[in-house]
């Protein structure tokens, strides 16, 4: 898959996951690589970091357990239009794909 086509995607399906419940980063790569077996955990906490600078995400750590402290994503209301933004573009680029013959 092209790998801005692939970037696109994933920042949909992370978001979506964060519009469903605030999760952590290891969280969000197993279920993300679940889908897309050969997307790196770098690249997925590039994405993550990118979408909390965009302000699409925030992060927030988890109270102490017995175990180190878990680094929380949740989206913010821009992230929920940014991602209502994009499924509108998808859904128009489906249009567009089934009006050709594509799908």
């Amino acid at each position: 898959m092209d790998s801005q086509l692939k970037r696109g995607i994933l920042n949909i399906c992370i978001l979506q996951l964060l519009l469903q419940e605030d999760r952590y980063g290891y969280d969000i790569i197993k279920i993300i690589q679940s889908f897309f077996t050969d997307t790196e955990e770098s690249t997925l906490y590039a994405i993550l970091r990118r979408l909390n600078k965009e302000e699409l995400t925030e992060m927030y750590y988890s109270e102490k357990s017995l175990g180190p402290q878990r680094k929380y994503y949740t989206i913010t209301d821009k992230g929920k239009k940014c991602l209502n933004n994009y499924i509108s573009s998808w859904h128009e680029i489906e249009k567009i794909f089934s009006e050709l013959g594509i799908l």
